[in-house]
């Protein structure tokens, strides 16, 4: 069985399955453009994303997933639902207790809150190509009108709100503090790379008790993200 899939409420989930298991899981929160369906996911149909879970499958590495509410921008119900995968996940798998989660683009919004939710049950982060802050993904979507009001009706959905109130409480709300005892680690691709956010990065790794690891790789270098993942999460599995 290479992988299965099964709903918590009305969502799809998704557990992929490596032949030679190794005891380790990750939990894969995708992009705004990520799905799980019932026969089907995201990552099982793009290539690049594809080879990223093969390979991590080759080191044994359960992976598990979610619909997550599709774009849902790090939403109260799409974290409810993580927290409730991640019991479901530990109680039906025969895996270490202590999972890693592997986030890209959007679904960083989610990792932050569930690094402050479960705490020591994440073993290690790996984000790539990361969005931090729903306050400055504002501010950007803001400066081309056309799509902003697109993109705001797209949050105001995702969070159960008015349009007309969603900006409002997306000034209003703080940004997730980012988990200080949580090994980290970002992947930036440079074509996707902003000036605010090397800045940003700059910040946290001063904050940060626990290191922040930033790798930047060339839109041509996107081969090596796979072994840039798995080296990482190896480095943070001598403590079981």
């Amino acid at each position: 069985m290479e992988q299965r899939t099964f709903q918590i409420d009305d969502q799809w989930n998704i557990i992929y399955y490596p032949e030679r298991p190794s005891g380790f899981s990750v939990m894969v929160i995708g992009d705004r453009s990520h799905f799980v369906e019932k026969d089907s996911s995201f990552w099982l149909q793009h290539p690049g994303r594809l080879q990223i879970l093969e390979y991590l499958k080759e080191y044994g590495y359960t992976l598990f997933s979610s619909n997550f509410h599709g774009a849902n921008w790090g939403s109260p119900k799409a974290l409810d639902l993580s927290l409730n995968l991640y019991i479901l996940f530990m109680k039906k798998e025969i895996v270490n207790q202590r999972v890693h989660i592997l986030a890209e683009g959007t679904g960083a919004l989610l990792a932050l809150k569930l690094m402050n939710e479960l705490g020591n049950k994440i073993r290690s982060v790996v984000l790539i190509d990361p969005v931090f802050s729903l306050k400055a993904q504002l501010e950007k979507e803001k400066e081309n009108k056309f799509f902003y009001k697109k993109w705001l009706s797209e949050v105001a959905a995702a969070y159960e709100l008015e349009p007309a109130e969603c900006e409002q409480h997306i000034l209003d709300t703080e940004d997730s503090v980012i988990a200080e005892n949580i090994p980290m680690k970002v992947i930036q691709v440079f074509g996707s790379l902003r000036k605010e956010q090397a800045s940003l990065y700059r910040q946290i790794q001063l904050a940060r008790k626990a290191d922040l690891q930033l790798t930047y790789i060339l839109p041509e270098k996107r081969y090596k993200i796979p072994y840039q993942i798995q080296k990482f999460f190896n480095e943070n599995e001598e403590i079981l």
